[in-house]
């Protein structure tokens, strides 16, 4: 956290610097409301600190058909936090612009849950695993976007600043995350209690299309409130996982990876909503909440074994959710 504050702080005074270098005060009235009108080509750069939450989760099924069980086993990673910090920058040409993010950061405080069953449905549990499910990596988590935006309502002035707008969007984004699984508890089955040696990994990759709107109006003397609904209509899915504690015996596994996921369709949404001031002609801060979940549709799971044989079954699902509370400021020329 700590951390955190003291990149968003020298971001801040950068930025403010930035400003108060290139403002003009021919150009910007107070609180930074432009007198120019949405046909002039303006730049903007920013950064956003996101402290989030997460829950991941992955499971297949018993056979390439899906079962019995419809659920052989299930990962889930519940509780991950990460600091992610987000710079983005554009342009925007008289009602369209192209908005580029990339945001990373760590994944710690997490734990794992490795359930495997008989029966459908969660049912005939033979065997529950637990630990610590993290990663210290400075991109352990991470992601990029690129958004193309039209405005299709504005008031009459059509001012930078100060207007009421309704942006329509359409763009691509790639999402990563690593997990480092260690510290294994054996909780149910087989030999009770720690067992040493445990360092695998998962990573999850999506690859979505978005759909959306974003919107702003001003509220009080340089306050408004800005918001956006993203939907994510398709989404291919990849996850590949290295079982390091599976090396031998009949059933080892390559460690190159031990096995992969692939699925395609699914879906998702982002929500945000925040409150933004205009401190300094031209450049804002501002404070919000943002919400991400996206789902996969069915595809393969494919086993690796070190005999050089693989073994294949339907993937059912992989499920991604994150949240928390963001600071964001922005310097727009």
């Amino acid at each position: 956290m700590k951390r955190s504050i003291i990149f968003s702080f020298a971001f801040v005074a950068s930025l403010f610097m930035t400003a108060t270098c290139f403002s003009d005060n021919g150009r910007l009235g107070m609180y930074g409301y432009s007198n120019e009108r949405a046909d002039d080509a303006s730049f903007f750069i920013g950064e956003r600190t996101w402290q989030s939450i997460g829950d991941d989760k992955w499971n297949i099924a018993g056979t390439g058909s899906g079962g019995p069980p419809n659920i052989l086993s299930e990962l889930e990673y519940l509780g991950l936090t990460s600091t992610i910090y987000e710079i983005y920058g554009g342009i925007r040409a008289g009602r369209g612009a192209i908005h580029m993010a990339y945001g990373f950061g760590s994944l710690y405080g997490g734990i794992y849950r490795d359930s495997d069953y008989l029966r459908d449905d969660r049912q005939g549990i033979y065997s529950l695993s637990t630990g610590t499910a993290e990663s210290k990596e400075w991109n352990a988590l991470y992601y990029w976007n690129i958004d193309y935006t039209y405005r299709i309502l504005t008031n009459d002035q059509e001012e930078k600043f100060n207007e009421i707008y309704l942006d329509m969007l359409v763009g691509y984004q790639l999402w990563h995350e690593k997990i480092t699984m260690a510290n294994g508890v054996q909780e149910y089955g087989g030999t009770l209690g720690p067992f040493a040696g445990l360092n695998s990994t998962y990573e999850f990759i999506w690859k979505s299309v978005r759909l959306g709107l974003e919107g702003g109006i001003p509220i009080y003397k340089g306050f408004a409130l800005k918001g956006s609904t993203i939907f994510i209509p398709y989404t291919q899915y990849e996850g590949e996982g290295i079982w390091n504690l599976r090396t031998t015996g009949v059933f080892a596994l390559k460690q190159s990876p031990s096995f992969t996921h692939s699925a395609k369709g699914g879906y998702g949404a982002q929500l945000e909503a925040f409150l933004v001031y205009h401190i300094h002609p031209a450049f804002t801060m501002g404070v919000g909440y943002r919400y991400w979940y996206i789902k996969s549709g069915k595809g393969d799971d494919i086993t690796y074994f070190s005999d050089g044989t693989t073994g294949i079954t339907q993937f059912n699902e992989a499920v991604n959710e994150r949240q928390g509370y963001f600071l964001d400021i922005s310097y727009i020329f």
